[in-house]
């Protein structure tokens, strides 16, 4: 992130409005797998401490249905999505390949296809296995 100059964060009434529109994947370092695959407008850093500090089930996803979160090693990348592609059209499409260890299916456009390549490459550069220890669950959203 460059910090050449301001960074405009719109509030409008009482709420932060995303700025963007991310696909991230959490890494478990150990089991060199998939350990989450997930979607956010707002900055993956945020979205990231969320997941492991949050109370709230739906927005402290990891730190709800990882045992152990605390005490394990992630990586988690995060990908910029292009803005002509749907977000919940790459996470289902991610996490589909993901959980039948294959490629992708022809099913999506070809913008959404090309992204998840993509994601499956840097997945296959890292050593990754082509599975995920936890589904995703519905596209983020984080209350107020």
């Amino acid at each position: 992130m460059s910090i050449d100059g301001p960074r405009e964060i719109r509030v409008r009434a009482g709420s932060v409005q995303p700025s963007g529109s991310w696909m991230y994947v959490w890494i478990d370092v150990v089991a060199e797998a998939v350990a989450y695959v997930g979607g956010t407008g707002f900055d993956p850093e945020l979205r990231a401490y969320l997941h492991l500090t949050s109370d709230e089930p739906d927005v402290g996803r990891i730190r709800a249905s990882i045992p152990g979160y605390d005490q394990r090693d992630f990586d988690v990348l995060a990908f910029a999505v292009p803005r002509d592609v749907g977000r919940t059209e790459v996470r289902n499409a991610l996490t589909s390949a993901l959980v039948s260890g294959e490629g992708l299916t022809a099913s999506g456009s070809p913008q959404v296809g090309d992204f998840v390549a993509r994601i499956l490459g840097h997945l296959d550069e890292r050593g990754i296995t082509r599975t995920i220890l936890a589904t995703a669950a519905p596209e983020d959203r984080i209350p107020g």
